[in-house]
């Protein structure tokens, strides 16, 4: 066992918290989508929206669909999925501002998970040796 090479753990700490955020918010953006999708035909009250559910759930599932893949390559440790995380990050808290005169604390917590992606993401990740 002294030979043993010791294994490394990259996109420690915030970096695996954003990777996480943004695979959750990924999937709660693709129900959401898919929801709005379903229920398109019927008139709602929506404020980035203009009463158009159909763009609405197009718009949720396409950010949805694109968090999820950014999230995955957040733990696979590519720079690519940092600068995208980073952007559709900035978009979510546009995305939160714009809710929140209908749902105020919500879109408050939102802003400041998304705030904390884009400071995870935004920080050189930690590699963590382990072994002997």
């Amino acid at each position: 066992m002294p030979n043993e090479t010791p294994k490394r753990w990259e996109q420690a700490g915030w970096a695996t918290y954003a990777g996480i955020m943004l695979f959750g918010g990924g999937l709660v953006g693709i129900v959401n989508g898919v929801w709005a999708l379903r229920y398109q035909d019927r008139v709602a009250d929506l404020v980035l929206a203009e009463r158009n559910l159909g763009l609405w759930g197009w718009t949720a599932l396409t950010v949805g669909v694109l968090m999820l893949g950014t999230g995955i390559g957040v733990f696979y440790g590519r720079d690519w999925a940092r600068w995208t995380g980073i952007v559709l990050a900035v978009v979510a808290i546009a995305w939160a501002v714009g809710w929140a005169e209908i749902q105020p604390t919500q879109s408050l917590i939102a802003a400041l998970i998304y705030g904390s992606v884009i400071y995870g993401l935004a920080t050189h990740p930690v590699t963590v040796e382990t072994g002997p």
